[in-house]
């Protein structure tokens, strides 16, 4: 009954929002004594590729954009965990070479890093239409005059919440330069293929989103936005470039989210005793209530806390969300600039709270 409610619910959200396609996965681990325990959904409505007419299945990949930062802040603490790194140790002791013209870039830590705190300013150019695929754009950019002049918003360790896209391709830097892999190639070794995420890729080029006759990825969703006179056309560029990794590249589907939500709650990423500090609050965060923690957002909904974030970059948007009291996840992806997925993610919480 749940299920073909989250159906109905999914064709709504489709015409009421104008999308071309919408995608949405939810998995619980439980003993199945309610309606959402043991619950496992897919659903997928619209379209993949509005032109040629291709439905969208849960198969079909999106471009997760911010999701990609719940990587980055796990496999730090993967890090942590083996000795690696001190998330309190100071930035420069893992980048000695790093520097900013704003002497107070000494003071940052890596806890000011993965939770937004440092007061490091924000990228303002991704270079979409200009994008890298070298293993070194991630350190170029790290050391370009976009961060070499930057200045802090604040004193680092004030507790302050400034979100910075430029912090989490520092955090990727230090992630390589402690494993001695490429940040990418880490997350393939560590998360995805532990967790056999094989529609899963940091590398959106090697999909084939370059490729002078246009052919990509079969599972690639095309993205979106809309024209001044709010109409659906097709994105100018796919959201890609090596530099900003870290930050906003990955790609996945509905059906690898859920393997990446069982990896935390069966603690194979992590253990147990871990997310105890990547829950922990650090910081208030001030236009909607809620906590940073240690890479994830927290909020409350419904009598429960859950723990997620949100992906928005030009053409898909994303939101993923666990909720530990209730074992369960929720992700919901769209190919088009602007989509309500995090509304729609707490409607579907909202739901399956209800049928319980």
């Amino acid at each position: 009954m749940i299920k073909i409610k989250l159906d109905e619910f999914l064709e709504k959200a489709l015409a009421n929002y104008d999308l071309p396609g919408l995608s949405i996965g939810v998995w619980t681990f439980g003993s199945g004594k309610r309606p959402s325990e043991g619950l496992l959904y897919r659903g997928a409505a619209g379209f993949k590729d509005l032109e040629r007419g291709v439905k969208l299945i849960p198969e079909h990949v999106f471009h997760m954009a911010s999701v990609t930062k719940l990587f980055v802040g796990t496999s730090i603490l993967q890090l942590w965990e083996q000795g690696l790194l001190d998330l309190d140790g100071l930035l420069i002791d893992y980048l000695p070479w790093f520097e900013m013209k704003d002497d107070r870039y000494r003071q940052v830590t890596i806890r000011h890093l993965l939770s937004h705190t440092a007061g490091m300013p924000d990228v303002k150019d991704y270079g979409w239409d200009r994008p890298e695929t070298d293993e070194g754009a991630l350190e170029r950019y790290v050391k370009s005059p976009e961060v070499r002049d930057g200045s802090l918003l604040w004193n680092p360790g004030e507790g302050k919440f400034a979100y910075s896209n430029i912090g989490y391709e520092i955090l990727g830097t230090v992630i390589a330069s402690v494993s001695g892999i490429s940040f990418e190639a880490y997350v393939k070794k560590h998360i995805f293929d532990p967790l056999e995420m094989k529609d899963s890729n940091l590398l959106s080029f090697e999909r084939g989103i370059y490729r002078e006759d246009g052919i990509w990825d079969g599972n690639l969703s095309i993205p979106y936005e809309k024209d001044p006179e709010k109409q659906i056309v097709r994105g100018k560029h796919y959201p890609y470039n090596r530099a900003h990794g870290p930050s906003s590249t990955l790609t996945s589907n509905v059906l690898d989210m859920e393997k990446w939500a069982a990896g935390h709650f069966e603690y194979r990423l992590l253990k147990k005793e871990t997310y105890e500090k990547a829950w922990e609050k650090q910081a208030l965060v001030p236009n909607n209530g809620e906590h940073i923690c240690l890479s994830w957002f927290r909020r409350e909904q419904n009598g429960h806390v859950l723990y997620g974030h949100e992906g928005n970059d030009d053409g898909f948007r994303a939101s993923f969300w666990l909720c530990p009291e209730k074992a369960l996840s929720i992700m919901v992806c769209s190919n088009i600039s602007g989509a309500p997925v995090k509304k729609i993610n707490k409607q579907v919480f909202d739901l399956l709270c209800h049928e319980a």
